[in-house]
């Protein structure tokens, strides 16, 4: 794993492998609300991504030394699951099915769209039925994302451009 380090617009130092932690850790949490999660749970998760990519020590160094729980909002089952992230780089957490069946990982495709979050992405996803982003283009070709709640002109011409 490679320990590269770099100082941001800010003057921090970042490390790299904290920003791809960081990211599968925001996965997670847009993953848990798209799956039903309560929010007030699942938006731990992005504050934490937060917390990792600006860390100014390297995320695997602190996973060595066995002292993930010394970082902010990190204890309990959490570190569990950032120990399987750092180790891995995925966890089982995203195979919970507390809340019900756990929606197709390419559901997470959604939320990389520009202005489309988790909440509106768990929408698509439960209420018609679009887990990926292919299914989402099939939706907007066929003209179906006119009257969706919360997707207005605006985005339905941003998903136009991104499927052709």
């Amino acid at each position: 794993m490679a320990k590269v380090k770099y100082t941001d617009a800010k003057g921090r130092t970042r490390w790299v492998r904290n920003d791809e932690v960081a990211a599968i850790v925001k996965q997670l949490g847009d993953y848990l609300i798209i799956g039903g999660y309560p929010e007030e749970h699942a938006k731990r998760y992005a504050q934490l991504a937060h917390t990792i990519s600006r860390w100014p020590e390297s995320i695997d160094k602190i996973a060595k030394a066995q002292a993930l729980d010394s970082l902010p909002g990190v204890g309990g089952v959490i570190t569990g699951y950032l120990e399987e992230i750092v180790n891995t780089g995925t966890t089982e957490k995203f195979n919970d099915d507390q809340y019900g069946k756990p929606p197709p990982r390419s559901v997470l495709e959604l939320t990389n769209i520009e202005r489309l979050g988790a909440k509106t992405a768990r929408m698509l996803y439960q209420d018609h039925g679009i887990d990926s982003m292919k299914s989402l283009c099939k939706h907007a070709k066929a003209g179906k994302l006119k009257g969706i709640k919360g997707i207005g002109p605006k985005m339905i011409s941003t998903i136009s451009e991104l499927c052709g």
